[in-house]
């Protein structure tokens, strides 16, 4: 399960590392705003295995993966053992309070959710209504998408994404 650990947390970075979320999307393209659009996918991500105990297994997995290969960053970035686990620490509790803002922000429609993002995902960049609206409305595309994924191919640890909401920049 390791390995569909493993790909399922390679295929949502790779997916909130498209151009689009920061060139038109507004994200800023820092370690910061990285950071968060991550933590959007892999709410998405988790939000879709929560639905069975084998998944829930399978979101641990990921979760672990996710945290582990930030720590791998910071260490080759240099920083010591001492700051990395204040880092992670931060980094934990800065997941979980977004999960609890964009699952609540997904219950209670488009406002609440745009609201939330705008407070983490948007905390570094100055971003318009309307990109506020197409992320929104890119996360709630988001969790349709994948719940139309077979259990199965998630379990192999394969799941994909719906494009982002923008024009491509042609780069």
């Amino acid at each position: 399960m390791h390995d569909a650990a493993f790909g399922l947390y390679t295929a949502l970075v790779t997916q909130a590392r498209q151009p689009e979320f920061y060139q038109q999307g507004g994200v800023a393209d820092t370690k910061e705003g990285r950071f968060d659009l991550i933590l959007v996918h892999a709410f998405i991500v988790f939000r879709r295995l929560k639905t069975s105990p084998a998944q829930k297994e399978l979101a641990q997995q990921v979760f672990d993966v996710m945290f582990a290969d930030m720590d791998q960053n910071m260490r080759e970035m240099g920083i010591g053992d001492v700051g990395i686990l204040k880092r992670i620490r931060k980094m934990s509790e800065s997941y979980h309070g977004r999960i609890v803002a964009y699952e609540e922000g997904v219950a209670a429609g488009e406002e609440t959710l745009g609201a939330a993002l705008n407070r983490n995902l948007f905390a570094d960049t100055s971003v318009s209504e309307a990109q506020i609206t197409m992320m929104s409305k890119y996360v709630y595309a988001a969790i349709d998408h994948l719940s139309t994924q077979e259990d199965s191919a998630l379990m192999r640890g394969e799941v994909s994404f719906p494009a982002p909401p923008y024009e491509p920049s042609g780069f």
